[in-house]
């Protein structure tokens, strides 16, 4: 995409704030990139050479196959030996501890208000993951001195001009992604779950280190809770690596051209939003099953960093809706694209069998009105199923 084209759509983007980025797709879905997120990752690659490692951030990548994660780091580096940074550092070595992750405080961050400005956009709900204080023992106050360590940070740094500076390396962004997100997809997946939520927010992570090498990116779906409703979020990485540049303002292209990628996680995503709430008020249903997780179906999902039964129905049950969704909107051959990748490649063997479940509920939307109306259904079906089926169809599959 030249420059010419890039300014051109920037004209549709709203501009709220120095550092803000955000476009209105449809009524109820938007596009965005979020400050209070590049903030974190700024500080968070500055705090790794302290720490050493992060998630899929190292101290030894320069990560110059994406250049907001190359350049920030350049940019900010002063401040890496700052009493401010190495607070943070300790504080994401302790939540690294506990969590093992970095997802947790990014849902935190999208309740709070966009930096400069405190305080909180929507109330933030109890039982957020990062308030648990049981599985995570701690990281409610470290998520929370976090917070206000980025926000000091984001003022005396002057990430808000930084990123201002950048502005349209975002927006270019925002529109490699945009021209490859089917916002008419929504409406289906509402349909076809029997289910609908206030809004659906997405949001790019330019500055999210990711290894380098073909076919690496990260997203997870975040349920967050509005006044008017529970809203489906997606936060999702660059996917395509890029030759490194002089500076940042020399790129054409911006990390987020890839169109496979994002029409996928756009449904697998936000497929989440929907599957998962109801799996959580059928847990000892689905618990029941665990030792149909053998050592054979383990093996066939490695690839796709699946470690318990839990995870593998899960997982089964968002593809499944990708797969049924193509179909309900006609598109077989989305359909057949993802049956390949999914059974052939990734090896979710039970997709065939759920498929076939799955038309009895779409031929029965009266008896069953919403996914989770089913779901006794298909949990009484696979009981029925043994370790040795479980086998029998992952060497099916390898043939």
């Amino acid at each position: 995409m030249n420059r010419i084209a890039i300014l051109l759509i920037l004209t549709g983007l709203s501009f709220t704030a120095a550092s803000q980025i955000k476009r209105q797709l449809t009524k109820k879905v938007t596009i965005a990139v979020n400050t209070n997120i590049e903030t974190y990752f700024i500080a968070e690659k500055l705090a790794i050479e302290h720490i050493g490692h992060y998630v899929f951030s190292n101290k030894e990548s320069e990560f110059a196959h994406q250049p907001v994660v190359y350049f920030a780091r350049q940019h900010f580096s002063r401040w890496k030996d700052t009493p401010l940074i190495k607070r943070i550092a300790e504080i994401l070595r302790q939540l690294r501890d506990v969590q093992h992750d970095n997802s947790p405080q990014l849902e935190y961050l999208l309740y709070r208000n966009e930096f400069p400005k405190a305080g909180f956009r929507w109330p933030v709900p109890k039982d957020l993951p990062v308030f648990n204080e049981q599985a995570y023992p701690g990281s409610k106050t470290l998520v929370l001195e976090l917070t206000d360590s980025l926000s000091v940070f984001y003022r005396k740094a002057q990430v808000g001009k930084y990123l201002s500076d950048h502005r349209t390396f975002f927006h270019g962004a925002i529109a490699e992604a945009r021209k490859d997100i089917n916002t008419g997809v929504f409406p289906y997946m509402e349909k076809w779950y029997g289910q609908s939520f206030a809004g659906y927010e997405l949001y790019l992570m330019p500055g999210m280190p990711i290894t380098e090498g073909d076919d690496n990116y990260r997203a997870f779906g975040p349920m967050l809770t509005s006044p008017n409703g529970s809203v489906s979020a997606m936060v999702f990485s660059s996917s395509v690596q890029l030759p490194l540049e002089a500076k940042l303002e020399d790129y054409y292209r911006f990390g987020f051209d890839n169109p496979g990628v994002t029409r996928l996680l756009t449904v697998h995503e936000v497929g989440h939003s929907f599957v998962n709430p109801q799996l959580a008020k059928f847990k000892h249903l689905v618990l029941r099953d665990s030792m149909l997780f053998t050592t054979k179906l383990a093996k066939s999902l490695e690839n796709s960093y699946i470690g318990n039964w839990e995870i593998c129905l899960t997982e089964h049950l968002v593809r499944l809706g990708e797969i049924r969704i193509a179909m309900s909107m006609k598109d077989e051959k989305e359909a057949n694209r993802l049956r390949k990748l999914h059974i052939q490649e990734s090896g979710f063997i039970l997709l065939p069998v759920l498929e076939q479940l799955a038309t009895t509920y779409e031929n029965s939307r009266k008896k069953y009105p919403t996914f989770s109306d089913f779901l006794p259904v298909i949990f009484n079906h696979i009981h029925q199923l043994q370790p040795g089926d479980i086998d029998a169809l992952v060497d099916q599959n390898k043939r």
